[in-house]
């Protein structure tokens, strides 16, 4: 289902890091343990306040970034929910904003992170291709091709 082209790159990891804590309890200051949140708790951290739909769709299926890569939402499944964390929910937007903008040619201007100029290469990269371009002769060929094409049919 993925394009040729396309490159799939998850963010967060999928596996437990240890035991699931209801986001409940990290109130209560569970230190080491990884807080398992539900898609309707993502959707009101996620900047935007994008839909739950619109997360599960994120975690499942991903965002194909501008460079071809197709990132997705880190999550876990346990039961028939999906989970995340609010690390992973963070960790998808950089991760999606990277794609796009080693995309783009940026090898003359800076990008400002945290206060300090980052110049990113844009060889990693691929550049779109160019449409291909025809002189007037080879357009003027494809013409009389058509029309010769139109005649041998009696149009």
């Amino acid at each position: 289902m993925h394009g040729i082209h396309e490159q799939v790159v998850p963010v967060g990891s999928a596996a437990p890091a240890g035991p699931v804590v209801p986001a409940e309890s990290a109130a209560q200051g569970d230190q080491g343990r990884q807080v398992y949140i539900t898609l309707t708790q993502a959707a009101k951290l996620a900047p935007g306040r994008p839909s739950i739909n619109c997360l599960w769709r994120w975690a499942r299926k991903g965002v194909l970034a501008r460079s071809g890569r197709r990132v997705r939402l880190g999550h876990v499944r346990i039961g028939g929910k999906l989970f995340t964390t609010a690390a992973w929910v963070s960790q998808f937007g950089v991760a999606l904003a990277e794609a796009d903008v080693n995309y783009f040619d940026l090898d003359s201007a800076p990008v400002l992170r945290d206060g300090a100029a980052v110049i990113h290469n844009s060889t990693s990269a691929p550049r779109r291709p160019s449409s291909p371009t025809r002189t007037a002769e080879q357009r003027q060929a494809a013409i009389e091709r058509a029309e010769r094409g139109l005649k041998g049919m009696g149009v």
